[in-house]
């Protein structure tokens, strides 16, 4: 992101930073629990899933053969996510009823494992806030086109086996 002349690469710096200068619209609730669920589902996204989307793209894209690192990746997945449905309870978000950082970082990720083989059948809960996710209109506005995805993917096979250690 560029704000004049100020640049930032990492997405939850991105995140505080808009946070800051948007206060307006907050993302960010002040009661103490939710804050921390909403840190704690940034944190688990980013280090648990984050890992897992990588290896399951590279199974798909055919940098690797491996059938053990493939299951423990699905396995890690449907951890997060047997934890991410509890977590929802009978809310519609992850920290309240109303849209905050935790399901914007977690909608980054989650709604694209079905997709690499780690379907959501199994997640009701997870399921219909993924679907309420999609429905938004700022959401609609931000998903790639096919376009960019297909743009996309020699620099995700860069990145791919850089993170392998296959890079050239």
């Amino acid at each position: 992101m560029v704000d004049d002349d100020f640049i930032l690469v990492e997405s939850l710096a991105i995140l505080d930073y808009l946070e800051a200068k948007y206060s307006q619209l907050p993302l960010l609730p002040t009661e103490t629990k939710a804050l921390a669920t909403v840190r704690m589902v940034e944190m688990l996204t980013v280090n648990e899933l984050s890992p897992v989307l990588t290896r399951l793209t590279s199974e798909m894209m055919g940098f690797t053969k491996k059938p053990q690192k493939l299951d423990q990746a699905k396995q890690k997945a449907q951890t997060v996510l047997n934890f991410f449905e509890s977590l929802l309870g009978d809310r519609p978000y992850f920290s309240s009823d109303r849209l905050t950082r935790a399901d914007i970082v977690a909608g980054t990720m989650v709604p694209w494992l079905p997709s690499l083989g780690v379907p959501l059948d199994d997640y009701l809960k997870l399921s219909a806030w993924s679907e309420r996710l999609m429905q938004r209109e700022t959401w609609q506005k931000t998903q790639p086109s096919p376009e960019a995805i297909e743009a996309f993917i020699p620099q995700m096979e860069t990145l791919i086996k850089a993170y392998l250690g296959l890079a050239e």
